[in-house]
């Protein structure tokens, strides 16, 4: 009997077509199955890759948008602080002579004098606190571009207010004294002695 079974078992395997490797036999049901299978781990893999693709580009839109209001906030919001207010000596009235405009480069004011007299404004741009400039109409910050007229109104932006003034008076001692802390009315000339 046993030599039965080994010669059917022979027998099956010439039986078969090709070379004589056994291959499984599969019905179409299950190659179908398979097929199916395949094709749901194709379409989970790319669904997966797009929903990725796609939050990352969220991701990136959100975080330029964030950048973009954030440095509009910056250019808005002034980053130089004065220091508390304080109150000085400038010279004496025969240091400035009429019709000049003076630097006071140390505490960043002019002095005006004119046949009117006296006035005092800061030649820091209120946009971001740059030293402006004078020019042949007034005053030009360079760093962003504001423009002011020679007593320092806002003649172009960015800049929305204008330099200010500040109160002044002479002191027994014959100095011309200044408050930074007391801003009085744009183009005030005050006549001292």
């Amino acid at each position: 009997m046993g030599k039965s079974k080994k010669r059917k078992k022979k027998k099956s395997i010439a039986e078969q077509p090709g070379d004589g490797s056994v291959e499984p036999e599969s019905s179409p049901e299950q190659i179908e199955e398979v097929e199916e299978k395949s094709a749901t781990a194709d379409e989970s893999s790319s669904s997966s890759r797009r929903d990725f693709l796609a939050k990352a580009g969220i991701v990136a839109v959100c975080s330029c948008a964030a950048g973009a209001l954030a440095g509009s906030v910056r250019l808005a919001v002034p980053d130089f602080f004065d220091g508390p207010p304080e109150r000085f000596p400038l010279g004496r009235p025969s240091d400035f002579k009429t019709g000049t405009l003076t630097w006071v480069r140390e505490k960043q004011l002019f002095v005006l004098r004119d046949e009117d007299g006296f006035g005092v404004f800061s030649s820091r741009c209120t946009h971001l606190g740059c030293t402006v400039r004078r020019t042949a109409e007034g005053f030009f910050c360079p760093c962003h571009g504001a423009r002011y007229d020679a007593r320092g109104q806002v003649t172009h932006g960015p800049a929305r207010a204008p330099l200010p003034w500040y109160g002044l008076w002479l002191e027994q001692d014959g100095y011309i004294w200044v408050d930074t802390g007391e801003e009085a009315e744009m183009g005030s000339m005050r006549t001292l002695g």
